[in-house]
């Protein structure tokens, strides 16, 4: 309705002033009417035009918008993963300083188990120096002046420790060579409790007795009397006999 108001007036307007135009006056109002239609399909056009780049320019708007706020939280997501490498990297320094700090440690008394365990090995029984000798020769002779790393010299005292512990807390039984009075040597079968005590008896059951520790070796003495009842007692471990009761010496140390 306003535009309509206004191309009125202009028509108005051109009427009004026809006598200032000449002899013609129709067509010099037809020219201003071709100019007012051109005028406003011009103003149209750019109308339109408008509408469509403000529709594009709300879209891209919209796009931009969604990418600024993805790059945001891709910004917060690198900043989370920098803090958290960071805590990180401070975990693994404070753990390396601790392990560093113990191998400080052990370092400073590695020698000394060594020496220990090269001295409690007279105290152990054949059957288990023989499975850790290997470990054994690994041992330095001079703990000061040795080739062997720091974990290499853990790992082998480590072991023989491991090894006594694991035979101690089981029965084993072993076959051996015993000698006796004269320098004979008799075989023997020899159960063992730990490495607490341990009993010993020949094929024939004559020759018997009890084992256990000394300072510098294993001591066994000779039981008069006692072989059938150790021979009785290996062979219910054996499974060869029933289990049963079997009275035989023991020493509480």
């Amino acid at each position: 309705m306003k535009t309509k108001n206004k191309f009125i007036c202009a028509i108005a307007a051109a009427v009004c002033i026809l006598p200032a135009y000449g002899d013609d006056p129709i067509g010099e109002t037809r020219n201003v009417l071709d100019q007012w239609v051109e005028t406003k399909q011009i103003l149209s056009e750019e109308k339109s035009d408008w509408r469509l780049e403000k529709s594009i320019l709300e879209d891209t708007q919209v796009l931009l918008q969604r990418e600024l706020d993805r790059m945001n939280a891709a910004i917060d997501d690198l900043e989370a993963s920098a803090t958290a490498a960071d805590a990180d990297r401070a975990a693994l320094s404070e753990e390396k300083d601790r392990q560093t700090a113990a191998a400080s440690v052990v370092k400073a008394n590695i020698g000394a188990l060594e020496t220990k365990v090269k001295a409690i090995l007279a105290t152990l029984p054949e059957p288990l120096v023989e499975k850790i000798k290997p470990l054994i020769r690994r041992l330095p002779n001079d703990p000061n002046n040795t080739k062997l790393s720091l974990g290499e010299r853990v790992q082998n005292v480590v072991g023989i420790l491991s090894q006594a512990d694991k035979f101690n807390s089981t029965i084993t039984l072993s076959n051996e060579s015993r000698e006796i009075a004269e320098g004979k040597v008799v075989q023997v079968t020899t159960l063992y409790w730990g490495l607490a005590q341990a009993y010993f008896v020949d094929n024939s059951g004559s020759y018997a007795g009890v084992g256990k520790p000394g300072a510098d070796s294993w001591e066994w003495t000779q039981i008069e009397g006692v072989g059938p009842e150790i021979k009785r007692l290996l062979d219910i471990y054996e499974g060869i006999e029933e289990i049963q009761f079997v009275e035989i010496p023991a020493s509480i140390q």
